[in-house]
């Protein structure tokens, strides 16, 4: 089961008995935008406890079961009158009646328009309507719960998308699917932690090749020093820093400093490797090495 399947599957599940001003909502937003086949609004709906949610809320709402139809290839139909008002002022005006008539008239939309990425590979939540006022009338709606949204036009269709976690987040926490908003929040943590998990990696990483580089460069100065005999010409702490520094050649300055009495200081190391470079390129600059 894909990830959107699996929230709006969550989003069934949580419904249970609601009031029937809240059920009428549900359903207005599931419609609301559907295309008209026949004088009856059509909307596919893709997997059963989506059918079976309209079915249930029909029986609710509706005397005659006539006036809603579900057929087995998961699209439902219903009267085309159904829908009354397909301005947002009306729809505030005239559908919804209590506090949470906003949430499922929202929840609707998302279960017949709406997709989602897997937040652990990207974020993004998308809603599709077949024309351009139905659209913006959900744009507007969603602004006013202080959400932002784009619009783009794509096979036919226009799409209102969120693209930020945090949008996202506050959209399935006004659905009342507060769950699913704290899912998305622990999917930025984890990639939060992971990030910064490799930035340190990679840190180390660099470091530790920084101090091997440093400690090759002058590992190799002092044996070729070694090897053409010139290391006794240094003076005596240059030359037993020499000597050192071939003996503990994996060390790190401060834990190299540390070998000798009285402990020498990490750039207390670094200078005296440094006069011993300096000492090397003069001799190379003479021709003598």
């Amino acid at each position: 089961m894909s990830y959107a399947k699996t929230v709006k599957s969550e989003l069934i599940n949580q419904i249970s008995k609601i009031k029937n001003c809240c059920a009428f909502s549900l359903l207005y937003g599931i419609f609301w935008g559907a295309s008209v086949i026949n004088n009856k609004l059509s909307v596919r709906l893709k997997y059963d406890g989506a059918v079976e949610l309209c079915e249930k809320f029909n029986n609710q709402l509706f005397s005659k079961k006539t006036n809603y139809l579900v057929y087995k290839d998961g699209k439902a139909y219903i009267d085309s009158n159904f829908l009354k008002y397909d301005r947002l002022l009306e729809i505030q005006e005239n559908i919804i009646k209590c506090s949470k008539c906003s949430e499922y008239f929202l929840r609707g939309i998302f279960l017949a328009r709406g997709a989602i990425n897997d937040p652990d590979k990207s974020y993004r939540l998308e809603l599709s309507f077949v024309t351009e006022a139905t659209c913006c009338a959900t744009k507007e709606m969603l602004s006013k719960f202080g959400i932002e949204s784009s619009i783009a036009y794509r096979m036919k269709k226009y799409i209102l998308y969120l693209r930020r976690s945090e949008s996202i987040e506050d959209f399935f926490a006004i659905i009342g699917a507060p769950s699913l908003s704290f899912e998305i929040m622990n999917s930025k943590i984890k990639k939060e932690l992971i990030n910064n998990a490799n930035r340190i990696t990679n840190c180390d990483s660099a470091n530790i090749n920084k101090s091997l580089s440093a400690s090759n460069k002058y590992y190799s100065v002092i044996i070729k020093l070694i090897e053409s005999g010139y290391i006794d010409m240094l003076p005596d702490h240059l030359r037993e820093m020499a000597l050192k520094r071939v003996e503990f050649k994996e060390m790190s300055f401060a834990e190299l400093g540390r070998q000798f009495s009285p402990v020498i200081s990490k750039s207390g190391v670094y200078h005296r490797l440094e006069k011993i470079v300096e000492f090397y390129n003069e001799l190379k600059e003479k021709g003598v090495i």
